[in-house]
């Protein structure tokens, strides 16, 4: 308590007296060396700041560049690095990511930032290919640390895995955690479209749709259940604001696999239209 005083008022005591025994001009050169000095060593928040700025300008480059320059910096910030990994994960370097996050993990001195730290390193397993062990790894973690990103990231990973029963009694436990969380309630719609039902599906992705998600799966797999409920125009309109989202490097679906998917449907629905013109016109010669 004392030395977080001492911090905020020794600063204003040098500038009292560098104002006071050196003069205006030397005041100012005082200041001047003390925001110098202080962006100095505060240059790695400096670089954190830009990288979030550039990021959410999606700039996902230069954030990267700027990460990269802030751990540098401080090499020994253990979240600092796991964002690192993050996005390097996010952006492809799957193998980079790697190093970054086990680094991390190494510098990590407390149990709650190890605790998101190893939430990273299971997707970074998962993209090695490493399914199995990213997913013992979450399930111990969620022993020790339940949270909505583990329940997330742990049920996608079951789908993944391909065992839908337990994908199924996972992500209803996960829905219960947290019902408002648009990743939880899409694995659980996706699960229920990979068992066949669609009727469920589709109430879970009314809930879906009302959150607004930001990631194209949710329109992707939406657009299959109203494909299958027969509204192939609402489907393709689904399939398109998909494409308009940004796919990255942990996205459960690819841009190729949505674009296909589109494809199929403007068939879809070209045959549709096709089939009622020809009616209508049988119908005008009929009459």
């Amino acid at each position: 308590m004392v030395g977080s005083a001492l911090r905020v008022i020794l600063p204003f005591l040098i500038l009292y007296f560098a104002f006071k025994y050196l003069g205006t001009l030397g005041g100012i050169a005082v200041v001047v060396l003390f925001i110098l000095g202080m962006v100095w060593f505060n240059r790695s928040i400096v670089y954190q700041n830009s990288a979030n700025a550039k990021y959410h300008k999606g700039d996902f480059d230069g954030a990267l560049q700027d990460l990269k320059k802030a751990v540098e910096i401080a090499p020994k910030a253990a979240k600092l690095r796991g964002s690192l990994a993050y996005l390097l994960l996010k952006l492809g370097f799957t193998d980079e990511a790697a190093f970054q996050i086990d680094k991390a993990l190494d510098c990590a001195d407390n149990e709650n930032d190890r605790y998101a730290l190893r939430q990273t390193k299971a997707m970074v397993l998962w993209k090695q290919g490493k399914i199995d062990e990213a997913i013992e790894d979450l399930e111990k973690l969620l022993e020790q640390y339940e949270h909505t990103n583990v329940y997330a990231t742990l049920g996608f990973l079951y789908i993944e895995k391909g065992d839908m029963q337990k994908a199924l009694d996972f992500n209803l436990k996960a829905m219960d955690y947290n019902s408002s969380n648009a990743i939880i309630l899409d694995n659980l719609g996706s699960t229920y479209i990979k068992l066949g039902e669609y009727d469920k599906a589709n109430e879970i992705y009314q809930n879906v749709m009302k959150l607004k998600p930001v990631f194209p799966e949710a329109y992707y797999n939406y657009a299959h259940v109203l494909e299958h409920t027969g509204d192939l125009e609402k489907a393709l309109y689904m399939v398109r604001h998909a494409l308009s989202l940004r796919f990255w490097n942990v996205s459960t679906v690819t841009r190729d696999e949505v674009e296909a998917y589109q494809k199929e449907l403007e068939a879809k629905v070209e045959s549709q239209n096709a089939d009622t013109r020809e009616s209508n016109e049988n119908t005008v010669d009929e009459q």
